[in-house]
C-alpha cells in the first residue's frame, strides 16, 4: 500500500478531494468553498508518505473538480451581482412633455410654517388650486344605460330625481 488512511480520511488533508474524485455529486457547497486548492496540490505533489502514481492522478481529478466548481459558484454569484446592479440602474422610460422635466420648487417643497387650514395657497403663490370643480364638471349630464331615473325624496325632504346612489342601494 503506498499511502496511509489518515491522508483520505474524511476529515483528513485530502479526504474531500477524494470525494470530489469518485462521489462528486455528494459534495456540499461548503466542502467546496473550504478546500484550500494550492494546499492540496502541494500534499498531493510531495506527500508526507510515498502515495501510487494512480492515486495521485485520482486526487489530481478531484482537485480539478472541486476547482471547477469553485469557478462555476463565482461565475453564478458575479452574475447574480451583475443582474442585480442592472437592475438597480434600469432606467425608467417616462413619457414627459419636454417642458416638464423639472417640478416648480413650490409645488415639491413645504413652507416654512405649514399648517392644514391654510387655504391661502393662491394667494401666496399664484396657482389656483386644482382639486375644487363645479358642480356641472362632476355631475353626469346623461345616465348611463340601465340606470333609471326616477324621482325621489333627499335629506331635506324634497323629491329630487336621478341619484345613481338611490338607484342602486334606494
Amino acid at each position: 500500500m503506498f499511502y496511509s488512511h489518515f491522508i483520505l480520511a474524511k476529515k483528513g488533508p485530502l479526504g474531500t478531494v477524494w470525494i470530489a474524485a469518485h462521489l462528486e455529486r455528494k459534495l456540499r457547497k461548503n466542502q467546496v468553498t473550504e478546500t484550500n486548492i494550492s494546499a492540496s496540490v502541494d500534499s498531493i505533489m510531495f506527500p508526507e508518505v510515498p502515495i501510487a502514481l494512480r492515486l495521485s492522478g485520482h486526487l489530481l481529478l478531484g482537485v480539478v473538480r472541486i476547482y471547477s466548481k469553485k469557478v462555476n459558484y463565482l461565475y453564478q454569484d458575479c452574475s447574480d451581482a451583475l443582474a442585480k446592479i442592472k437592475q438597480a440602474f434600469n432606467s425608467v422610460q417616462v413619457d414627459l412633455p419636454p417642458g416638464a422635466t423639472s417640478a416648480p420648487f413650490h409645488s415639491i417643497t413645504l413652507p416654512e410654517t405649514f399648517e392644514f387650514d391654510d387655504m391661502e395657497e393662491e394667494l401666496r403663490y399664484g396657482i389656483p388650486d386644482m382639486h375644487v370643480t363645479t358642480r356641472d364638471q362632476i355631475t353626469l349630464s346623461h345616465w348611463p344605460q340601465g340606470f333609471a331615473a326616477r324621482p325621489h325624496s333627499g335629506p331635506d325632504g324634497s323629491r329630487k330625481s336621478g341619484s345613481i346612489y338611490n338607484d342602486l342601494f334606494g
